[in-house]
This record gives structure tokens, C-alpha cells and sequence, in this order.
């Protein structure tokens, strides 16, 4: 498909092409246009989950990759824009490693090997600690369970569910960037009680990301005086990353959203007798 740099593709007449290849909203064409029911509900999705400004989470996390399976406790803060501390246990209930991130930085502690390692909050980085090939912004949102921000949308029915074709904002014309949101019941609902039971991004037959949610309660938002929100009580995403199948599962066992955080405590000193690593 060729572009003129005069006149590029409209996200929505991009949205309008790959419904149709999908089988699209036939008959429901109006759902394909820049502005329509489905747009409307993938932005208030979008708004509910980049409005959390905190969160605090415990629970397990279940990792496979390369044949590999791993399973540990962990505990997270998090705090936008762009802070997350973060503790995963060992077995004994003894922290195995302790990162935190704040300003773009990332610092963390490895306590069998007492090293302190500090760089640049980058996703590479970040695989230091959690070999996801994913930003700490990134692994924020996937445990926040939250949404992209749409340019365009449009939707299908999909049995009693409902399908949500959306194109991103932040790469309109890729077809590797669309995303593909399953949720329960109707178009016609309130986007405040939407439940997502799973995202799928990249073409329906080859997607690169794919995650699922499970277990969806109402939980009090904190910082909106306890009103309700359906949160999931258990994710799961598969990937890929440097060649790799990656899955990744993470049960909740405790949830606050919106609880009220110090950003001070997302710094991490470095302890005496640690070594220190200079991450680039």
C-alpha cells in the first residue's frame, strides 16, 4: 500500500480496510467511521485505566520461557507518571531482588550476589531483573490492566461478547499495532463497567502480544472515594521476545487502586557492602 506524504492514510479509512479483510462490521459501517459507538467505548476504556494515578499490588507470578518455568511472590507500587518499585521473593519469603524506578532512572538490588546495579530505565535494563523485553512504563500499564488510546475504532459482535477493532494513536497506519479487545456484553454499555477479558495486538492470525483477563471483580478506586471498578483478578500475556516465546501469569492476591503513595518511597540507596553495577 503506498502512502503520499501529502495526503497519508486516515486512520479510520485504514480501520475501514482491515475490517472488511476480518470480515468486519457488515451492515454496521457507521462503527467504522472516526467517530461512532465503538471509538467512544475504546476511549473511555483507555481513560479509565491511564486515569489510575497509583497502584499497589501483591500476589504470584508464574514465568516460562525457553522450557523454563519460574514461579515467585512479589509486591509492586506504582505511581504515575513513571514510577514503580518493585520486590520479588524467594521461596523463604526473603527478598530476591528489589528495583525501583523514578526521573528515567532505574536502580536495583540482586541480594544473593549483593550487587546494586543503577542505569537508565530502559526495557533492557530492566531484563536485568525481569526478562520481559518490556519498559517499566510498559510493565506498569500490563499490571494496571490498561488499555491503548485510540485514533479509530470499529466493532463486531462477537456470540454474547463484543470485539473492538482498534487502531492506536501512537502508530495509525501499522497493521502490526492494531489491537483487538474482547469484552463481555454489548457495544451498548457503560465503558465505566466494561470488563475486558482479553487485548490481542498485531493481525488476527499472527498477533505479537496477547493478553488475558480473568476473575473480574469490583474493586474501590481510592482516589474517587471508594467508587467501584472492575479489575481483573488474574492476567495472563504471551510474547515473544529475542526469538523467544515468553508467558507470563500473575495472580493477585491483594489489589488497592489510587491508594495515596510518597513518591520517596521509589528511591533505592545503595547498601553498604553492596557492589556496584553500572547498568548503559
Amino acid at each position: 500500500m503506498k502512502r503520499s506524504k501529502k495526503s497519508p492514510l486516515k486512520p479510520w479509512l485504514f480501520l475501514a480496510a482491515l475490517l472488511a479483510l476480518a470480515g468486519g462490521c457488515a451492515g454496521r459501517s457507521l462503527q467504522a467511521l472516526p467517530e461512532g459507538p465503538a471509538l467512544e467505548l475504546a476511549r473511555k476504556i483507555h481513560e479509565r485505566g491511564a486515569g489510575l494515578p497509583s497502584l499497589a499490588v501483591r500476589g504470584g507470578a508464574d514465568y516460562t520461557a525457553a522450557g523454563r518455568r519460574s514461579f515467585f511472590r512479589f509486591e509492586a507500587l506504582a505511581m504515575k507518571p513513571g514510577r514503580l518499585f518493585f520486590t520479588a521473593f524467594d521461596p523463604a519469603g526473603r527478598p530476591a531482588f528489589r528495583l525501583a524506578v523514578a526521573e528515567g532512572r532505574l536502580a536495583g538490588l540482586i541480594y544473593q550476589s549483593r550487587q546494586y546495579a543503577a542505569g537508565p530505565a530502559t526495557a533492557e535494563n530492566l531484563a536485568n531483573f525481569l526478562p520481559l523485553g518490556l519498559s517499566p512504563d510498559q510493565l506498569t500499564a500490563l499490571l494496571s490492566g490498561a488499555q491503548v488510546r485510540p485514533a479509530a475504532a470499529g466493532a463486531r459482535s462477537v456470540g454474547e461478547n463484543t470485539e473492538i477493532l482498534v487502531i492506536p494513536e501512537e502508530a495509525p497506519t501499522d497493521e502490526t499495532a492494531v489491537w483487538r479487545l474482547r469484552l463481555a456484553g454489548g457495544l451498548e454499555q457503560d465503558p465505566g463497567r466494561a470488563i475486558v477479558l482479553s487485548a490481542v495486538r498485531g493481525p488476527a492470525a499472527r498477533p505479537d502480544l496477547t493478553l488475558r483477563y480473568q476473575g473480574t471483580r469490583d474493586l474501590p478506586r481510592e482516589d474517587r472515594d471508594g467508587a467501584a471498578e472492575p479489575f481483573p483478578g488474574s492476567l495472563e500475556a504471551e510474547w515473544a521476545w529475542e526469538g523467544r516465546r515468553q508467558r507470563l501469569r500473575v495472580v493477585y492476591d491483594e489489589v488497592r487502586l489510587g491508594p495515596p503513595l510518597d513518591p520517596a518511597v521509589f528511591a533505592l540507596e545503595r547498601p553498604a557492602g553492596f557492589e556496584l553495577v553500572e547498568l548503559p
